[in-house]
């Protein structure tokens, strides 16, 4: 039979040696679940800025019916001046891709032309 101190002593062994071997996957693990969520969001607003399909003081129109200006665009965040209401609507880049955003073509017979 083994004795017991000696069981104890090696269980710590083992468990300090994968602490510290291991230690770093685990703190980076811990920092990439905490930052994952601003890193896609700052990735989805450069995404959203680089492109110039929108730019500042566009007008566009938020599900087909909003008429709104792009105010502001930061790698966190975009907002728009609603015209309408005269009202701020801040979106998070990351639910930028799911609005229908739609802009009128510069040039383009806007449809008061017939």
């Amino acid at each position: 039979m083994d004795d017991p101190q000696q069981i104890i002593q090696t269980t710590e062994t083992i468990i300090t040696d994968m602490v510290g071997h291991y230690s770093w996957m685990f703190i980076g693990a811990f920092f990439f679940l905490l930052f994952k969520n601003v890193v896609s969001n700052v990735l989805d607003g450069l995404l959203f800025m680089v492109g110039h399909d929108f730019d500042v003081d566009d007008i566009v129109y938020i599900g087909g019916e909003k008429r709104a200006r792009i105010i502001r665009q930061t790698p966190t965040k975009t907002v728009f001046h609603l015209l309408e209401t005269d009202r701020k609507l801040v979106v998070p880049n990351t639910a930028l891709y799911s609005l229908k955003i739609e802009k009128v073509l510069p040039g383009a017979n806007n449809g008061n032309e017939l």
